[in-house]
């Protein structure tokens, strides 16, 4: 290039809403709209009054096509060169210049580029229709109201540049860190030799530059397509990796004609090796999060670098080290930003659906076309950032196999730098690998074969973490080894199956399979979406393009269920419960030696899609307060101490054997040790100690310790491993009971089973303890909290005639009540509480009173917002009611519920038991019989 100009300025614009009218530039614009930007950013349009309950509401919203009109005085150095327009971040679009149609381009995903020469003039008019309506393919989240919204303008840089007629153009770099080489690619326009001298240097994530010998004086010649190669040998090149994130720029010269390129890359190779990947050699394991381009305060993904660089060192600081992108590509600033940072990124293309053979009837040869073509401009305009390491094919594809193995070639031959698979988690229940694909991702290996620990009920089987006592004894190796097997036996029938699509249901054909074991990289898809309770205190932060609406409503909605009061209860403790579900999550992958990698759905809450808030950090990438990132990372870092062992529940004197093992990918020149405490009220009850050989890598087993619960030790006991000399620690809060006994009654206590038999003895002033048998009026106990959320799977589940999932999202006690302390209970679900809720009912009480609050509480969803009680009391008609809708005699050597059944009975004799509040015996008849 020989020189650009940055066209950052005002615009005359015309808003030409659907219906379009336009066909050609208009004669008026009586508006204007600076760019970069969009039209909801600058409030242009009309407002809207909507409240959006399943995503956050666009204060502006805009669908049609807008025209931007504008003079451009071009520099006379710059006329009579090529002059080539580029619009780096938009829609799809049209150009007219000086009144003639110069082109469209349709690109979601990569900057727009005109040819303008032959229309130049020195003051060039410049007219742009951006239009957001009718794309070649949905987009997927490049699109998405879920996600940054269906924003219209232009976001990125918009540059005239003029070039030289001898010019390079279509620069790669292949990069060989063995050797320390990169062959350089390109195409020489104008000519077929010349000669070029090439500049190199070295660059930090801070900027600075150290310059690197290289041979600077070469001879380009071209093939007669213009296509060159040429081979460099740069010896003290660093390598680029998550530690070392040091690029390489380039800058070639051609002094015939004064053209000078600068081409970036980094030194580095990262492959697919057998079941891990691997960065310059080294094993590396994916600690990755998604992505759907959520940026609430502008509604579309940033193009400066400063903004992504935010994101990345708040992601690193938890432990991330790989984002993949959902069904879009993020703009050049996030590739730049990776670079620096050190991420691993994997782009997608925009689409999630089905993509069917030619042969096929239902073969979309337009839309197919197209997502090729917009994956072959991905790879053109991103594939030589060093942070651009994986592409996926799209999102949860069904179709042809044959046809997939197809694209992936298809992209391949273009550029076989990026590692390829098929898509993320496709054919779902019926998974298989395709042809060409180098590491594959999704949620099961087979119909119940599992790899990860939480499902939607559409999707049953659920997951352990769902359906088990919390535990650190499992993991996925069962299904993963013996590791690259033949898939199981296909008769190759086709059958037609109803699935998850999106938000919504739809039929598929595909072929029935028992499952398979890949032998590429195995990449856990989309896990966690452990729900929170939403903080309605972040409303007010939300200031931008779009608003939190439904948090709006969510919270009227409790209001009106009488609960507004313990809102901020509710999200404490449904984020304490999401947390654990996390760690177990997390620690089930890094104990799976041949995982590869994980992908978080998510980090970070997810506005849309029936609003799924299920992160540690809120939309805007902030730590909610739910636990450090220090405490994180000590479960998803580079080196991760881990503990394995049956239960979080051990009786005192219990003979309890705990195994140690590590995850380690950082570089460990020194042997370490592992140092295993385990302390009880300040005493030290166990300590061990492991020794971590040096340049450990991958997951190792460090032996086990065997000891006995001291007799007198109750309560919460904390389990820390550490490394000291590396400052990692990670540990598990574990609650020690005293053993099982045989249930006594106090004299005086009346226990009854029904309503009948209690109103009696209550309208005689007596204390009565409840346990019913039959419940009119409540909710499965269920101890895992919502899986993503549960408005959108209830319809979907509906839809498909399928169970409904539960929806609850944990309890939310009183940790100082006397039935509660004789657990040693939090105010928030421990696995104490696994039996007894998982052999409960929920009772209904949305009938009692403002401010009633049961003594263990389940939280409901915030779509249907019931008071649910497990165990309560109250007043009624006249004597005192205790009840308790967990069912303890099912298991009676079980000592949460033993203890739980002796401190209900305990607490109903004593004095204590005294209800603050007054139920209605109506109701209470109503609901429990």
């Amino acid at each position: 290039m020989l020189q650009t100009l940055h066209l950052a300025e005002r615009f005359a614009l015309l808003c030409d809403p659907i219906p379009c009218k336009h066909t050609a530039p208009p004669a008026d614009y009586p508006e204007t709209m600076l760019l970069p930007g969009t039209t909801a950013q600058q409030h242009i349009g009309t407002p809207n009054s909507a409240r959006e309950t399943d995503f956050f509401t666009e204060v502006y919203p805009f669908e049609g096509q807008i025209w931007l009109k504008k003079t451009v005085t071009v520099p006379d150095a710059m006329l009579g060169k090529r002059l080539i327009l580029q619009l780096e971040r938009t829609r799809m679009t049209k150009l007219w210049v000086n009144g003639q149609y110069a082109g469209s381009c349709d690109s979601l995903c990569t900057p727009h580029t005109y040819d303008i020469t032959a229309f130049a003039t020195r003051q060039t008019e410049l007219v742009i229709c951006v239009k957001n309506t009718d794309y070649p393919t949905k987009g997927g989240h490049m699109t998405s109201p879920d996600t940054q919204t269906n924003w219209i303008g232009i976001t990125g840089d918009i540059t005239l540049t003029a070039y030289a007629d001898l010019r390079l153009t279509a620069l790669r770099a292949y990069p060989d860190a063995a050797t320390k080489s990169v062959r350089v690619t390109g195409t020489l326009c104008g000519g077929l030799q010349t000669a070029c001298v090439i500049q190199a240097e070295a660059y930090d994530p801070s900027g600075h530059t150290v310059p690197l010998p290289i041979l600077s004086r070469h001879t380009i010649c071209a093939d007669r397509k213009g296509n060159f190669s040429l081979l460099l040998q740069i010896p003290d090149a660093p390598l680029w990796s998550e530690y070392c994130p040091v690029c390489i720029r380039m800058i070639l010269t051609l002094p015939e004609s004064g053209d000078c390129e600068t081409l970036c890359f980094g030194m580095r190779n990262f492959t697919a090796c057998g079941d891990h990947f691997e960065i310059n050699g080294n094993a590396v394991m994916l600690r990755g999060k998604h992505d759907g381009l959520v940026f609430p305060l502008t509604g579309a993904a940033p193009t400066d670098v400063d903004q992504w660089m935010r994101v990345f060192s708040i992601a690193k600081e938890w432990g991330i080290n790989h984002y993949r992108f959902h069904t879009c590509c993020p703009p050049e600033a996030c590739f730049v930003a990776a670079d620096r940072m050190g991420i691993y990124l994997e782009p997608e293309l925009p689409f999630w659906g089905t993509v069917h053979a030619p042969d096929d009837e239902n073969f979309q040869r337009e839309e197919q076309a197209y997502l090729i073509h917009e994956g072959l401009r991905i790879v053109d305009a991103y594939g030589n950032h060093p942070s651009f390491c994986m592409f996926s094919l799209g999102n949860e594809l069904w179709g042809s196999p044959e046809r997939l193995a197809e694209i992936i070639a298809i992209l391949k031959k273009h550029d076989d730098r990026p590692l390829y698979t098929q898509g993320s988690n496709n054919f779902q229940h019926m998974p298989l690998k395709v042809e060409n694909e180098d590491f594959w991702t999704g949620v099961r290996l087979g119909y119940g074969k599992l790899i990860r620990g939480s499902y939607a009920t559409c999707d049953a089987p659920i997951g352990l973490i769902q359906t088990a006592a919390p535990s650190t004894a499992w993991d996925y190796e069962t299904y993963l080894a013996p590791y690259g097997t033949e898939d199981t036996a296909s008769d190759g029938t086709e059958t037609e199956i109803e699935i998850q699509y999106g938000t919504g249901v739809k039929k598929v054909r595909a072929v029935k399979t028992e499952g398979f074991c890949p032998d590429v990289p195995v990449v856990t898809h989309e896990v966690g979406q452990y729900g929170v309770y939403p903080d309605f205190s972040e409303i007010d932060k939300y200031t931008g393009v779009v608003q939190p609406r439904n948090f709006e409503v969510f919270r009227e909605r409790l209001a009106e269920a009488g609960m507004l009061s313990q809102a901020e209860e509710f999200f404490r403790c449904s984020g304490a419960l999401s947390r654990a579900c996390y760690k177990m999550e997390i620690e089930a992958a890094m104990r799976s030696p041949h995982i590869a990698g994980f992908q978080l759905l998510d980090l970070q809450d997810f506005p849309g899609q029936g609003t799924a808030l299920v992160g540690m950090l809120n939309a805007l990438m902030e730590n909610k307060g739910l636990i450090s990132p220090e405490e994180w990372r000590g479960f998803c870092g580079d080196i991760v101490p881990l503990a394995k062992f049956n239960s979080f529940v051990w009786e005192s004197g219990q003979q309890v054997q705990i195994g140690m093992a590590l995850r380690c990918y950082r570089p460990m020149p020194k042997a370490q040790t592992l140092q295993m405490t385990l302390q009880w009220d300040g005493e030290t009850l166990c300590e061990a100690v492991a020794e971590i050989p040096a340049f450990s890598v991958g997951y190792c087993d460090l032996g086990s310790v065997e000891f006995a619960v001291k007799p007198d030790v109750a309560g919460k006991v904390v389990l820390k491993l550490e490394i000291p000399g590396i400052g990692v620690a990670n540990s598990y809060d574990i609650v020690v009971l005293p053993p099982a006994k045989p249930v006594t009654v106090p004299e005086g206590v009346c226990i009854t089973h029904s309503m009948a038999e209690a109103m009696p003895l209550l309208q005689q002033g007596r204390s009565v303890v409840l346990l019913p048998e039959r419940l009119s009026h409540s909710i499965p106990g269920f101890y895992c909290t919502d899986f993503w959320c549960y408005h959108m799977f209830r319809i979907i589940s509906e839809s498909m005639n399928k169970e409904v999932p539960v929806g609850t999202m944990g309890l939310c006690m009183d940790s100082a009540h006397p039935i509660t302390r004789a657990l040693y209970s939090e105010t928030y679900a421990t696995p104490q509480w696994y039996a007894p809720v998982t052999h409960a009912n929920c009772v209904i009480l949305d009938r009692a009173p403002v401010g009633y609050r049961p003594i263990v509480q389940m939280i409901d969803n915030f779509e249907r917002n019931h008071r649910l009680g497990l165990i309560f009391e109250a007043k009624v008609a006249g004597g005192n009611l205790l009840v308790s809708a967990v069912r303890t005699e099912e298991c009676p050597d079980d000592p949460a519920m033993q203890l739980l059944a002796q401190a209900l009975l305990n607490y109903a004799a004593s004095d204590a038991f005294a209800p603050a509040f007054e139920l209605d015996a109506d109701m209470l008849t109503e609901v429990l019989c």
